[in-house]
């Protein structure tokens, strides 16, 4: 089956999102854009990608448990996956590797997780736009410990991408999976960045406005809307990226 899917898009609870990403508001503009599979992937955090999930649940709109993790090396990676109990448990380990340092609203913005009736439930005090005490093979390992799928982010794009802060592919990531960012072309990055050949290249939204969504989006053959299978077919290259508007 032919899927669409937008893997990476922010909500409330990333203080650089528009409070307007409620998750019941990403679950009607996915839906409207007839997206088949979308992840919400907050900076180290999971927790309004459950309220997504629950409103999803009988609207045909898979929701996939996502977080977009900041390692020691400052890359950014998008962890992945398919069952509420295991981001909940991989987001335990992750808050307690988070820095305790305090929010602050004004200069960095918002943090909120909302229910699914929009209302505020509590803010995030900690500050989510932070490095975690944990490098990236053992953020790798620790998503494979929790049944959990890593993609690297926009990893051709400063100042969080893998290939700007590290100037190469580790041995760990060989083959994986990569993300470059919507206002980015495959035949461009290949020329800066030829390691990247060996790899299948994805883009998503990265959306912190509504407006975003599915602006890049993944049309996968796979076998099932599973995290398993779209996994598997994305490592194959049964994708392709379309774009929604022009981008520069």
């Amino acid at each position: 089956m032919k899927l669409a899917a937008d893997l990476h898009i922010h909500s409330t609870l990333s203080p650089c999102a528009s409070l307007e990403m409620s998750p019941t508001a990403i679950v009607r503009r996915a839906r409207e854009l007839s997206l088949d599979v979308i992840a919400v992937t907050d900076h180290n955090s999971v927790e309004n990608g459950f309220t997504a999930a629950k409103l999803a649940e009988a609207s045909g709109l898979k929701v996939l448990f996502g977080m977009e993790a900041q390692t020691r090396e400052d890359v950014h990676v998008l962890c992945l996956f398919e069952e509420r109990g295991q981001a909940e448990r991989f987001h335990g380990r992750i808050d307690a590797l988070l820095p305790d340092v305090r929010n602050d609203p004004d200069f960095f913005g918002d943090q909120v997780v909302v229910d699914e009736r929009e209302n505020i439930v509590r803010h995030e005090e900690k500050l989510l736009l932070n490095a975690l005490d944990l490098s990236i093979p053992g953020l790798l390992e620790l998503a494979r410990e929790h049944g959990g799928v890593c993609i690297p982010a926009h990893v051709e794009a400063p100042p969080f991408g893998l290939l700007v802060n590290l100037g190469m592919v580790p041995a760990e990531l060989e083959g994986a999976v990569m993300e470059i960012s919507c206002s980015s072309r495959r035949e461009q990055v290949l020329k800066a960045f030829p390691c990247l050949e060996r790899h299948p290249l994805i883009s998503s939204s990265d959306a912190h406005y509504l407006e975003d969504i599915g602006r890049a989006r993944l049309v996968v053959e796979s076998s099932s809307p599973s995290l398993a299978d779209l996994h598997a077919a994305l490592r194959a290259g049964e994708f392709r990226v379309t774009y929604e508007r022009a981008h520069g």
